[in-house]
């Protein structure tokens, strides 16, 4: 039976104790339990004690019932201690899963950046809410709002990439959590993750990609180069401004990528290695854009080191120039000529496209373009006008004599 200890202050009866052992745990050590029951104001000593005795005999059934409980199932313990935690969002997304799992020095600064601020707009959607008390309502409406009612500084909109962004990050975060056992429940469990529409690729037509390299002809010889290896042989920006004359066969034809050229506003122009694995990769080189190349290099004196980069910027042949500059640059060439406007990852995009149109096979543009998987390059790339639908419906009927 539970020990009742009486509590008198000033000569006044105003609670007890109540104390019960429920056994021994694995060490032997005995396990008690206690808690304090008030007594009501107005209640006279002698009915005190029999309320109280009373009262100690249901709370002893019912925690020694909660510990036989926890005796067949242990796991319900570490609920009962999930449950008593108070983990704030803010800190351990920022601080915790940011430093341990992004910023661990094993991701390139492009990825660390990205994941920053990224992670830093959850945080302020949930600043001051605990990790335990979110739910997947909550997170479904922080996504609506993101759609609907979220503006950047700039007061634009976001895409349906930056909220389906937002939600890889809050998955990587509850899911870091349920890991540590921090939460009972991953809320992410419940939530959908956002639609992608699918949008056009910003691309060239034959017609279209005929003026662009027209037009080159009366440019300076290091654009012309720059445009005529992003249109032919699907170079990223970065890669494009990474290559070192050493990347380029002349004889053999080929360009090696190797690298790649970012920018962060913490580390400023960076030279990093290629994007993904398979980025590291040969290219097909084509004989005008090699004699093009050799052109430009016998014309430029500080390129001659094999270490020397193609398009360096304005400070010696070793320090790349700023990927913005180039965009700017490409863009301001397309307003000109009343060219689309084209930046220099759309002429990736034509490069890709074009090859198809010309009956290039899918694993040949994968592997000039980088892309891990061949479903990469057909579900941005592969699309048939009407007239190629009209040809193949043709020969359908062609086979059948129809």
């Amino acid at each position: 039976m539970a020990a009742i200890i009486r509590n008198e202050k000033e000569g006044k009866l105003v609670s007890f104790k109540f104390k019960a052992c429920l056994g021994r745990d694995e060490c032997g050590k005995q396990v008690f339990r206690c808690t304090t029951w008030r007594v009501p104001e107005d209640m006279s000593p002698s009915k005190a004690q029999k309320a109280a005795e009373k009262a100690a005999a249901q709370w002893e059934k019912e925690v020694r019932d909660e510990y036989e409980k926890d005796l067949k199932d242990p796991e319900r313990i570490r609920q009962r201690e999930i449950e008593r935690t108070h983990t704030e969002f803010s800190k351990f997304a920022l601080e915790t899963w940011f430093s341990l799992c992004v910023n661990d020095g094993q991701h390139k600064h492009t990825t660390v950046d990205f994941y920053r601020h990224t992670t830093n707009r959850v945080a302020e959607y949930f600043k001051g809410r605990t990790l335990q008390s979110i739910t997947s309502i909550e997170i479904q409406k922080f996504l609506n709002f993101l759609r609907t009612d979220y503006r950047t500084k700039q007061g634009k909109p976001v895409s349906d990439k930056t909220v389906r962004h937002s939600y890889c990050v809050l998955v990587l975060i509850f899911g870091f959590a349920a890991e540590q056992e921090l939460i009972l429940k991953n809320p992410m469990d419940k939530v959908d993750c956002p639609k992608l529409a699918k949008k056009k690729v910003n691309a060239f037509t034959q017609e279209q990609a005929q003026l662009f390299l027209k037009q080159l002809d009366d440019c300076s010889m290091d654009f012309r180069c720059m445009m005529y290896l992003l249109i032919t042989a699907g170079l990223r920006r970065g890669e494009l401004l990474g290559l070192q004359w050493r990347d380029i066969d002349f004889n053999g034809l080929t360009i090696e990528i190797q690298r790649n050229v970012t920018y962060s506003p913490d580390k400023g122009i960076v030279i990093d290695t290629p994007k993904t694995e398979n980025s590291t990769r040969i290219v097909p080189l084509l004989p005008y854009v090699a004699t093009l190349l050799k052109a430009y290099r016998s014309a430029a004196p500080s390129s001659g080191a094999d270490t020397a980069l193609l398009f360096p910027g304005d400070k010696d042949a070793f320090t790349p120039r700023a990927p913005s500059a180039l965009t700017q640059r490409v863009k301001r060439f397309m307003r000109l000529h009343g060219l689309p406007d084209m930046s220099p990852h759309d002429l990736r995009h034509s490069c890709a496209t074009l090859l198809l149109n010309s009956g290039a096979d899918i694993k040949s543009v994968q592997e000039i373009l980088g892309h891990t998987n061949a479903s990469t390059t057909l579900n941005f790339y592969v699309r048939s006008d009407l007239e190629r639908m009209k040809a193949a419906t043709n020969k359908l009927g062609a086979a059948f004599k129809l």
